[in-house]
């Protein structure tokens, strides 16, 4: 999604680009959701945004856009605190485990006993990833610029001002560009071509697994779709596990981010774990048990760059979104062509450069 928003607004300035791609990325492989919940306000401020750029990209063609709350569970009072906290910069009620009936869902598991309390956090939504990155690249193509499908970056050097970019067509040709401007937006193989440029970023690909289950009856308040539902406990080797019901199917789609990220580098996405595939159930059969005779339909994975991210307009780099893109990238796609032109940016932008702290999320990754 950051690549195809960065097409974006770059054909909007009069750019001509050219956006080289391989693969399917992250973006195609997530869950669907935004949220504006994070422990540190900027990003909050960037969130909001995003899902001001979603409302205005569902009026260019149907992205299944709808509005839906997160509802993060509070294990620990350290957890409890840190939500607490962040109530001042966002729209959110906290919720006694007696309320997760009646402001949850109806078939939450009357017999959970794990969570102190919750916050329920609106100004979220829901959208269909490929949908969107449709949109977006549909728009540029419509302002002048050219996507080049199934083509691999070769290899790129900076020569005088200008950069030059190998690339090797789904026919097997090569072909050589010779741009003023190249922006790494690579993803997992981010890091070796900035090194082909003498920058180390320091990133390395953490995979992410995801599921979906087959359809379900909407089981959230009201008969509308279960809501994102989000614990963060560290347990048994995962940090955090989260899903919603998509509004469209009934489908739960939910991922599990891991504990020990390193270990999980660049590990073959063909290969789901047994360990995700349990660690999902026992999480979602116990907020509600009724869907426990529910079957998987499908279980993916994805690379997300970890450890920070790196958007930074004098270096061409926008990387490391940290499996966050489809909350936080078009508004930074934005920002970065907006400096790319001159224009003023929020202060907060150069935090996100190769040299700055990266506005780091620890609490609520």
């Amino acid at each position: 999604i950051a690549g195809s928003a960065l097409f974006r607004f770059l054909s909007g300035e009069g750019f001509n680009p050219v956006m080289v791609n391989s693969g399917f990325g992250a973006s195609w492989r997530n869950i669907a959701g935004g949220r504006p919940v994070f422990s540190i306000p900027e990003l909050t401020e960037i969130a909001r945004k995003n899902l001001e750029m979603f409302t205005e990209l569902q009026q260019h063609g149907n992205i299944d856009l709808r509005l839906i709350n997160y509802i993060t569970f509070a294990h620990n009072e350290q957890m409890y605190n840190a939500l607490k906290e962040s109530m001042a910069w966002q729209r959110a009620e906290m919720l006694s485990p007696s309320q997760f009936r009646a402001e949850v869902s109806p078939y939450f598991n009357s017999n959970n006993t794990k969570y102190i309390a919750a916050l329920k956090t609106s100004e979220c939504w829901q959208a269909t990833p490929g949908k969107v990155i449709e949109a977006l690249r549909n728009i540029g193509i419509n302002h002048g610029g050219s996507v080049m499908e199934a083509n691999s970056l070769i290899a790129v050097e900076k020569v005088s001002d200008k950069y030059k970019a190998i690339i090797r067509n789904h026919k097997g040709e090569y072909i050589e560009y010779i741009t003023p401007v190249f922006i790494n937006a690579l993803g997992e193989n981010g890091d070796q071509f900035a090194r082909m440029l003498g920058v180390e970023t320091g990133l390395y690909p953490v995979k992410h697994q995801a599921f979906i289950t087959r359809r379900l009856p909407m089981l959230g308040k009201g008969g509308n779709p279960l809501d994102m539902l989000i614990d963060r406990r560290n347990y048994k080797g995962f940090v955090a596990v989260y899903g919603q019901q998509l509004g469209d199917t009934g489908q739960i789609i939910g991922c599990a981010s891991p504990a020990v990220e390193p270990l999980e580098t660049a590990k073959n996405l063909k290969i789901n774990s047994q360990d995700f595939a349990e660690i999902v159930s026992e999480i979602f059969i116990d907020w509600i048990p009724e869907i426990s005779s529910v079957g998987f339909q499908a279980l993916w994975a994805g690379y997300y760059n970890e450890p920070r991210m790196i958007i930074d307009a004098d270096k061409g780099l926008f990387l490391g979104l940290r499996g966050q893109g489809f909350m936080l990238g078009q508004y930074l796609a934005r920002l970065y062509v907006d400096q790319l032109m001159g224009r003023k940016v929020p202060d907060y932008f150069q935090r996100l450069s190769l040299s700055g702290d990266a506005l780091l999320e620890k609490a609520f990754k």
